[in-house]
């Protein structure tokens, strides 16, 4: 017997874990071929492909190292032939003109100030004396509620 017993409303006991027992080999509501436990099934119902086992392959996939995979002398021939492959990288031309790329003396220059005179320009403010509301109602444009 399961943890899983409720009571209902007119006070029967309900057995959920007794009840996924009896229909664990049912064919799954939805569009995989699946039964209850989660195995493959065919068109007969009939397991194909266990999810214990689907879950020790996709394990077994994710847990190889890499002495493993060099283990195999297929794949241990293949790591020692590896050749590295020379690339050419193109020269430019002699009569190239890069006169689009600016000198960064030539930027800085031209900067007026820096970083001291943008915080000192910030921490400028300007004292306005404070507006009535009817003040501020006039100097609205547009529609207002009426």
């Amino acid at each position: 017997m399961t943890r899983k017993v409720y009571r209902t409303a007119q006070g029967k006991l309900v057995d959920l874990g007794a009840i996924l027992l009896q229909n664990e080999n049912t064919r799954a509501v939805g569009n995989m071929p699946v039964n209850a436990r989660g195995d493959v099934i065919d068109s007969q119902n009939k397991p194909i492909d266990t999810k214990a086992r689907q879950v020790s392959r996709q394990y077994s996939k994710q847990t190889t190292s890499t002495a493993d995979v060099l283990g195999t002398p297929q794949l241990k021939n293949k790591a020692v032939e590896t050749k590295q492959i020379a690339v050419d990288i193109p020269k430019a031309p002699e009569d190239f003109d890069d006169s689009f790329v600016k000198e960064p003396a030539v930027l800085d220059a031209k900067a007026p100030g820096g970083l001291a005179a943008a915080i000192a320009k910030a921490r400028q403010v300007k004292q306005e004396p404070v507006k009535s509301p009817i003040q501020l109602a006039k100097e609205r444009t547009g529609v207002q509620k009426i």
